[in-house]
């Protein structure tokens, strides 16, 4: 059975006229009711009763014809579907972001894709880097915002976003908040709130290199990840930690103060798997990278 015999007999059976149904679509008579014919021999039933003067569906004939409309609905609902997957205006996007990356213009690039591209739907996770990476590399997220590592990306590609320094946050009543800006000596006194190595490797060890190079071995007291854990225990007293400049995150109790010297920035990059990435998932990295104004080649 072919879908043109399907459309031959829903026309025949809307119009109750083997004339004006084959016109509809397009063919002569003749073959037109040759079609209609073996249609009834393939499904082993009378469709239609017909005359010379009128033609009308028979008890099986008006099953089949509710049944034919469903299934070329169906095939018409597929193939449209499918044309927008290429073109990237639906389907899904898994992503992935860490915190960092979402207390940034990411939110708003996110927001401008979806404004453009309602059909699609954006599922977000917050996730670490580290799982971030096994993640996309399993296939389980199609993009990620997240620092990358040095070593471990086989197979990942990642265009930088956008990078932010470093700031000193303390808690209101330390003695810093007299200070106009730090020097790492100054820090390496003090009880520091680190983030995790686990998930940040290539960022961590660069940061204890800096201390290093100038002789140095920073006091970690605590680790937590995330920013808003940081500033909790920042503005509880606990220590004093690294928090990207320009943060949205609560600043109540915290005064942010800027580092005299060079030190490592926080680099965030959008990360996808070359190897599986949908025409939906291109279309929204392309808006993203556009959004912050940045060349891609995805």
């Amino acid at each position: 059975m072919e879908l043109r015999q399907l459309k031959y007999f829903v026309a025949v059976a809307e119009e109750l006229h083997f004339g004006r149904a084959a016109k509809r679509a397009h063919i002569a008579q003749p073959p037109f009711s040759q079609q209609i014919k073996s249609l009834e021999e393939e499904v082993g039933a009378k469709l239609l009763e017909r005359n010379s003067r009128n033609v009308r569906l028979t008890v099986e004939g008006q099953y089949f014809y509710e049944q034919a409309v469903l299934i070329l609905e169906r095939v018409d609902l597929a193939a449209s579907t499918v044309g927008r997957m290429a073109k990237g205006e639906t389907g899904r996007v898994k992503v992935g972001f860490m915190e960092i990356a979402m207390d940034s213009l990411v939110p708003e690039a996110i927001r401008a894709f979806r404004n453009k591209y309602s059909g699609v739907s954006v599922l977000i996770s917050q996730l670490g880097a580290t799982v971030q990476l096994k993640r996309i590399r399993s296939g389980d997220l199609d993009v990620g915002f997240s620092t990358v590592f040095m070593r471990g990306m086989e197979g990942l590609e990642s265009l930088r976003l956008f990078s932010k320094k470093h700031v000193l946050a303390v808690p209101d009543d330390h003695f810093f908040t007299h200070k106009k800006k730090l020097t790492l000596k100054d820090i390496a006194k003090e009880k520091l709130i680190m983030f995790p190595r686990t998930g940040q490797p290539d960022l961590y060890d660069s940061m204890m290199e800096a201390f290093s190079k100038r002789g140095l071995v920073p006091i970690i007291s605590q680790e937590v990840a995330g920013l808003s854990g940081a500033a909790a225990l920042i503005s509880s007293g606990m220590g004093v930690a690294f928090l990207p400049d320009n943060s949205h995150v609560s600043r109540k109790g915290i005064t942010l103060i800027p580092l005299e010297e060079d030190f490592p920035l926080m680099d965030i990059y959008m990360v996808w798997n070359k190897d599986s990435c949908s025409n939906t998932a291109k279309i929204f990295m392309e808006s993203v990278a556009g959004y912050f104004a940045v060349s891609s080649d995805i």
